[in-house]
């Protein structure tokens, strides 16, 4: 009760703090971020003065943001979603690329709110805004992977904008959704095979990623995907200079050969489903910032020691050397030098 109570009187004070000027409100966000981590329902029915402002600095616009995300609840999530929605057709791109996101975070913590989430996401899909497409196909492979077997129904969608992805996190996203629901796709095979036309000149992300799918549609349609795998096992193997494209070329190849049973239970293994929350700090750490709120640690959100005593900081003086004038001396002696490492 005693704590429950304090909780209760915390509120009102820390929403006030966000009615000043911009650089008090992001000290008061940083440490605002840190208390609802420990203690969530401080601030449980205050969403509204989260949302952002026409006029915040990008700085409080994204602290903001981070902040609606971990207050996000079944109660509040039709607000946030509409909140996030509007977000999406701002000008800022950076700001839009992170609004795009947090509508994913969303429907990876809130569950029931999940198929409300990808709706919204294909109404931005639909408006054709190139980096918002991008950054919708990149959240919307992270809900695959929360709730597989789920939302495949959209994936036609997904494919009509293939053309439109030119940044390597989405063309990576896009070739593992393809991948992974190879056998539900009738034309995996032609839309795999587009990408290798320019395969030696794509990212090493995107090429770890088609191999990858290729070797997933060879082990679910052997059948008709014979040559398909040959060509691109021998571009990662014997035309790219990247070690780790070779090396995951050459094991695929050889359990392929070798053992297609084994392959298979490697490849299509089950994936662990992905966090509700991957960002959210080591408890120890959490409780050991929360011992310095209002302090620079509360800010920067690391523990003093990585900012006053770690080796970053230090510097040592040059010794003097012998036969110097004392004026030389003094020269000597001040010159400051980092410390290695």
């Amino acid at each position: 009760d005693f704590v429950t109570n304090i909780s209760k009187k915390l509120s009102p004070p820390l929403v006030t703090l966000l009615s000043s000027e911009p650089e008090v409100q992001y000290v008061a966000l940083r440490n605002i971020n840190l208390i609802i981590q420990k203690r969530p329902d401080i601030l449980k029915h205050e969403m509204k003065v989260f949302f952002v402002k026409y006029n915040d600095p990008i700085y409080i616009k994204l602290e903001k943001l981070d902040i609606m995300i971990r207050l996000t609840s079944q109660a509040n999530i039709a607000q946030v979603l509409s909140e996030l929605k509007e977000y999406s057709t701002e000008v800022d791109v950076d700001f839009v690329r992170k609004s795009v996101r947090a509508i994913g975070r969303c429907a990876i913590k809130v569950e029931q709110s999940a198929e409300r989430c990808v709706s919204t996401l294909l109404d931005l899909i639909q408006t054709k805004v190139n980096y918002v497409v991008q950054e919708a196909v990149v959240v919307i492979k992270d809900i695959f992977r929360k709730y597989p077997n789920k939302y495949e129904s959209i994936i036609g969608t997904l494919c009509e904008n293939l053309d439109t992805l030119d940044e390597p996190e989405a063309r990576a996203s896009m070739i593992w959704i393809i991948g992974e629901y190879a056998e539900r796709i009738d034309n995996a095979d032609d839309l795999l095979e587009s990408f290798l036309d320019n395969f030696n000149d794509e990212n090493s992300q995107v090429q770890l990623q088609l191999l990858t799918a290729i070797v997933k549609l060879f082990l679910k349609r052997p059948t008709d995907t014979q040559e398909l795998v040959q060509q691109v096992l021998s571009l990662a193997t014997q035309d790219s200079e990247n070690p780790d494209l070779r090396d995951r070329g050459f094991i695929y190849w050889r359990l392929l050969s070798t053992d297609p049973a084994a392959a298979k239970e490697v490849v299509l293994a089950e994936k662990p489903l992905i966090a509700e929350e991957t960002d959210l700090l080591e408890p120890t750490l959490l409780d050991e910032l929360i011992c310095h709120i209002a302090s620079l640690a509360s800010v920067y959100h690391k523990p003093p020691t990585a900012f006053v005593e770690g080796k970053v900081g230090l510097k040592k003086m040059l010794p003097a050397r012998a036969g110097d004038t004392d004026s030389e001396q003094e020269a000597a002696g001040a010159t400051i030098i980092p410390e290695p490492g």
